[in-house]
């Protein structure tokens, strides 16, 4: 690291801190549309201070997208950098022991909704921008994608890059949506989960009725039960014919950075309060599992009457939410016409499907150009190895990048890993910003190298 840099970091990190902090203050929840755009011209607004050429684009229908471009000494390299300026709902709101949009820093950290995940990280791009223009220049170009609407799947990303491709062209893409791996060592993500979300729906009444007539009239409630439990057999595995297909199996690079992975059994049946994992899994096949093997969630049961006490009815709707987590090169189109087809077959055609959102899974291999720049980068700022995934375990918009633009792609950011992201009380440790804006400095002067 420069040492020129370090020390213009340390006179300007407060200035830094301000500007996050009035970032986080700005609501911005994607799934009610709260402070949106106040959000978004309040970022772009602070791009265009920065020396970025900056661009919203509004999308029919959708949140908006902000566009950045920044030229850089090298001229011939671009590095493409993603994240979302959207926040989750910060719902409950009295297990919050702040104000969930305060900004405020206390105990050496960044506090409120979005301080994670992921305006920490967005922040400390833009810092790095800023820091390295202001110290030697900007050692290559930058583009950087800023969407309104990660939070709630990315809707209108897709088509947004596939109608954008000659303005995205790049060598490759840091998704900076990231954190920490809970071992406190940097972490790399070389590819993500596919997901599609849908809601089943059954309806059999016109309205509630008295559960005295159950011997009589259909039960919506049952039907979707029973719909539930064709999905998946007797140890959690997807049932449905043909899912299977087209899943790739780990090469043994894959699985090598699998076993040097730090695999914490034992805090994590703590964290959640759990004595062993689901069917007995342990060690390195449960590790595998996580991040290899499909999975089939029921996110939401809606049926019936959900006050206190009791009210005896027959619910003429039921509802369940689903997420399926899909694995490299499982097609998420695909996927969901087996599901359709799998309830017709099974007998559930009044079972209605209605899909919320889908993404396909993605991958990066290990040796490329961003993979050792990032890999590179995170042990001369953070003093250690950092904790290299072959697959996150979790799903984002990666493979618009990977497929649709063909790009190779990293994942990795500066939040912390217990900064209580989607959660209450949500934070970013101002030494976790300040190494994340040395991080992707360093990122960036090592890519531009390549």
């Amino acid at each position: 690291m420069r040492p020129t840099l370090i020390k213009h970091l340390k006179r300007n990190f407060e200035e830094y801190v301000e500007e996050l902090c009035a970032f986080v203050k700005k609501p911005s929840v994607s799934a009610t549309g709260e402070g949106i755009r106040s959000c978004a011209s309040f970022l772009a607004q602070r791009m265009a201070e920065y020396g970025i050429h900056t661009e919203t684009r509004e999308l029919p229908g959708g949140n908006p997208i902000i566009l950045g471009k920044v030229s850089g000494l090298r001229k011939d390299r671009t590095l493409l950098v993603y994240d979302h300026y959207d926040v989750q709902p910060a719902d409950p709101l009295d297990a919050w022991e702040f104000d969930p949009f305060s900004g405020r820093v206390e105990q050496d950290r960044v506090l409120g909704r979005g301080a994670a995940d992921s305006k920490g990280n967005l922040m400390a791009y833009l810092s790095a921008i800023r820091l390295l223009s202001e110290t030697g220049g900007l050692p290559m170009s930058v583009t950087l994608l800023f969407e309104g609407e990660e939070e709630i799947g990315s809707p209108h990303l897709a088509d947004f890059i596939d109608s954008h491709s000659s303005e995205l062209a790049s060598d490759a893409v840091v998704c900076c949506d990231g954190e920490m791996d809970p071992s406190g060592r940097p972490m790399i993500s070389l590819g993500m989960k596919g997901l599609i979300y849908v809601e089943l729906r059954c309806r059999k009444l016109k309205r509630d009725v008295h559960s005295s007539k159950a011997s009589l009239l259909p039960s919506a409630s049952w039907r979707i039960v029973k719909a539930l439990n064709e999905l998946t057999d007797a140890d959690g595995r997807i049932s449905i014919p043909g899912w299977r297909e087209g899943i790739v199996e780990p090469s043994t690079h894959d699985l090598n950075l699998l076993r040097e992975i730090p695999f914490d059994e034992d805090r994590i049946k703590a964290e959640f309060g759990v004595s062993d994992f689901l069917h007995g899994k342990s060690g390195f096949q449960a590790l595998r599992d996580f991040l290899y093997e499909p999975t089939c969630n029921i996110a939401g049961l809606i049926a019936g009457y959900q006050g206190e006490g009791s009210k005896t009815v027959l619910p003429a709707e039921a509802r369940a939410k689903l997420d399926l987590r899909l694995v490299y090169d499982q097609d998420a189109d695909r996927c969901l016409s087996l599901l359709r087809e799998h309830l017709k077959s099974r007998g559930f055609g009044d079972v209605e499907v209605s899909v919320f959102g889908k993404i396909n899974p993605s991958h990066t291999p290990s040796d490329a150009p961003i993979a050792r720049a990032a890999a590179e980068a995170a042990t001369a700022v953070y003093r250690e190895k950092p904790v290299i995934y072959p697959k996150h375990h979790a799903s984002g918009p990666d493979c618009l990048f990977t497929k649709n633009l063909g790009l190779h792609s990293v994942w990795t950011g500066c939040a912390p890993g217990n900064g209580r992201a989607h959660a209450p009380n949500e934070f970013i440790g101002l030494e976790d910003f300040r190494l994340g804006i040395l991080y992707a400095c360093e990122l960036i002067s090592r890519f531009a190298q390549n």
